[in-house]
């Protein structure tokens, strides 16, 4: 249907039509050839010339015309196909591929002439049910759900499909999602048999992916039974193929039987070990995949050594010593200056108290030229010359005499935080003695609290940090941490805030930073079911990251097969993506050479198996129909499925929908209208040269 619209009224071009013929023959009317020609012919030209000239008041109407396109919507049958492991765990097994492609063939014949048929699996649409394989090891119902209904919103949903044995392990209940198609009839075709058999299984295993070296961990399972009633059976637990632990358990007087317990294990070495859990096979069983579940946990050794070295009686060195004593991670050794031991390998921090003071010149030089991260701790007696020597990239300018300064929290400090609390306590710790001077410290330096006398803030550091030849350091001017551990107890009954104070700057000076030029960043522990991606980063001399050498990855997995990969450089890393592994224990390694260098790193890591498609052997047909009832469908078996297209495509309520849509063209954008205009002037001019007129 065309219509036409102008801001003029149109009834105006009847005038405009007059006017065009009483302007043609006024026109013909004043040429003396004209009486010579034919009627015939005089008629053509004056029919012609009214014809161009009305055209041309035509355009000048601004005329629109509206046109409508029709389109029809044919109404979408959406199927959705659980393709989990768990729709192969029934007695009718066998059948459930092959009666899954007869259902999609046969609805694909049905509905292609009058509907939009579409197939989903759990994950993406399906262009191919040749490619149809019920291997996914999960199963998430309402994100499927909630896809295609984000994704079709609006559209002509005519029906839904769901072919599942109704069991899910991932996500919410899809009964409250399927309640967003209110208008959308969803039909369910189920697999499986609803009547419970004799199993019983591994439901869950619950532990800490990490531990760490020398400290003991919980490992919770729990074990459900279905028609168990009473039987023992042995609960055995694996560390790396080997039995370490085992119970004897028996199962509740009830047809379902559900049994907590847990092991107590302790991390006994480091790196990445494979656990494994077995309860024995009972008589008449009729899954026994869900009998063992495999995990894994890291150990890392985050344990670290520290050295207390006096060269005089510090009571500092005690109130550091109290703060850290309660931490398991963290070994404290005291020494005096001529007890220094023999090697230094071991320690990850040197706590120096009263450097200079013992008159040891050959012990202070061996522990100055240490490239350990130390902590100073300056007493009034230290003099100019030690502190020089000591090369904490500060000028001190100090003499004998004591000042006492209390402290003023930098607000500006950065290295690592402090609570409010141990913040506003630092402020009001009473003062301490430190040497009296300046301290000029210098602009690499992190000052954690100022020198304060009365309210007046010093700009003298009273705690600060820097770094040494990539080693850091950390500087206390003054004694009296003794004095702050009992203010605090003072303040707040606790010793929380000092203790604070000393456990974040021995954990910062301990932290080691990464120098390497060659690192790679992984995950220790994956799923597999998801890509397995890694990453790697190479910096040059001046550790500047650049992409220009190739990085080699070599892995090995737990069968002894050997693999070898090239990751790709991006703008200023490296990715590797691995894909989807096969659950066990890999061990790699990556290697580049620049500029004639080699560089190296190696590692592992495990890849498990979530093994929640093996804890189902009972179809949850109830949920099925429960959804079909709620959103006016159906619920069949699988081996039904023709009584179920049948209906579908018997309902009058699922029909095509027709959309209108308007389009408005100026009459003067068309150009065969320019066109007829041309002609219609260049056959009048024709006609008249014809015809001995000019």
């Amino acid at each position: 249907m065309t219509e036409l619209y102008s801001d003029i009224p149109l009834w105006l071009l009847l005038g405009w039509g007059v006017v065009s013929v009483a302007l043609a023959l006024l026109l013909y009317r004043k040429k003396s050839w004209i009486s010579s020609i034919s009627t015939l012919r005089r008629t053509v030209l004056i029919t012609l010339r009214s014809l161009g000239v009305f055209m041309l008041g035509l355009l000048l109407f601004g005329i629109l015309i509206r046109g409508v396109d029709k389109q029809v919507d044919k109404p979408f049958i959406i199927t959705i196909i659980d393709d989990s492991e768990s729709m192969l765990n029934y007695n009718d097994s066998a059948t459930v591929k092959s009666l899954t492609n007869s259902f999609l063939s046969q609805s694909k014949d049905i509905f292609q002439k009058d509907f939009n048929d579409l197939t989903f699996n759990l994950t993406e649409e399906i262009q191919n049910i040749d490619s149809l394989s019920f291997t996914n090891t999960k199963t998430n119902l309402s994100q499927t759900l909630n896809r295609v209904y984000n994704n079709y919103y609006g559209r002509n949903i005519g029906a839904i499909i769901l072919l599942s044995d109704g069991n899910f392990n991932q996500g919410m209940t899809p009964l409250l999602t399927a309640e967003k198609f209110k208008r959308t009839p969803i039909y369910t075709l189920s697999v499986g048999d609803t009547i419970q058999k004799i199993d019983h299984l591994i439901e869950s295993v619950f532990t800490n992916e990490i531990a760490f070296l020398g400290n003991k961990f919980p490992v919770e399972i729990t074990i459900a039974g279905n028609k168990t009633e009473n039987q023992n059976f042995e609960l055995k637990l694996f560390q790396d193929g080997k039995l370490i632990q085992s119970k004897q358990l028996k199962h509740q007087n009830d047809a379902y039987s559900l049994i907590k317990t847990n092991f107590i294990l302790e991390a006994t070495s480091v790196g990445i070990h494979e656990f494994t859990v077995k309860i024995d096979v009972l008589s008449n069983e009729y899954n026994t995949e869900n009998n063992e579940q495999s995990f894994f946990i890291e150990v890392l050794d985050d344990r670290s050594k520290i050295l207390l070295v006096e060269e005089t009686l510090n009571p500092d060195i005690g109130a550091i010593r109290s703060a850290l004593i309660g931490e398991n991670n963290l070994e404290l050794e005291n020494v005096s200056i001529n007890e220094l031991p023999s090697s230094f390998e071991q320690y990850d921090l040197i706590v120096w108290g009263n450097p200079g003071e013992g008159n040891n010149s050959s012990a202070f030089e061996q522990l100055k030229s240490l490239n350990k991260p130390k902590w100073y701790l300056i007493s009034p007696k230290s003099n100019n010359n030690h502190l020089s020597a000591l090369s904490l990239q500060s000028t001190f300018n100090i003499n004998d005499q004591v000042d006492h300064v209390g402290s003023a929290f930098n607000q500006a400090f950065n290295l690592f935080k402090l609570s409010p609390e141990a913040r506003k306590t630092m402020d009001n710790f009473p003062p301490i003695s430190a040497p009296y001077g300046n301290i000029l410290y210098g602009n690499n330096n992190q000052v954690l609290a100022y020198q304060k006398v009365g309210n007046i803030v010093k700009r003298d550091p009273l705690f600060y940090f820097g770094s040494n030849q990539n080693e850091k350091f950390s500087v206390t001017i003054g004694t009296g941490l003794w004095i702050w551990r009992i203010a605090d107890y003072q303040i707040n009954q606790s010793h929380q805030n000092i203790n604070e104070i000393i456990r974040k700057t021995v954990q910062y000076l301990i932290v080691k930073e990464n120098t390497s030029r060659l690192r790679i960043n992984l995950p220790s522990i994956s799923n597999s079911d998801e890509d397995y991606i890694m990453k790697a980063a190479f910096y040059n001399e001046s550790y500047e990251p650049i992409t220009e050498p190739n990085i080699k990855l070599y892995l090995k997995s737990a069968t002894g097969d050997n693999f070898e990969y090239s990751f790709l450089p991006l703008s200023e890393d490296y990715s590797l993506n691995l894909g989807k592994l096969k659950s066990g224990k890999y061990t790699w390694k990556a290697a580049t050479n620049f500029n004639g260098k080699d560089f190296q790193k190696e590692g592992s890591f495990a890849i498990k198996d979530l093994e929640l498609e093996k804890i189902h052997t009972k179809a949850n047909h109830q949920l099925l129909m429960q959804m079909a009832q709620n959103n006016h469908g159906e619920f069949a078996m699988l081996s039904d499925y023709q009584q179920v297209l049948d209906k579908i495509n018997a309902r009058d309520d699922i029909v095509s929908v027709f959309y209108e849509s308007s389009t408005f063209r100026r009459l003067i954008d068309y150009w065969w209208v320019m066109l007829l205009i041309v002609s219609i002037f260049t056959a009048e001019w024709v006609i008249r040269r014809y015809s001995g007129g000019y």
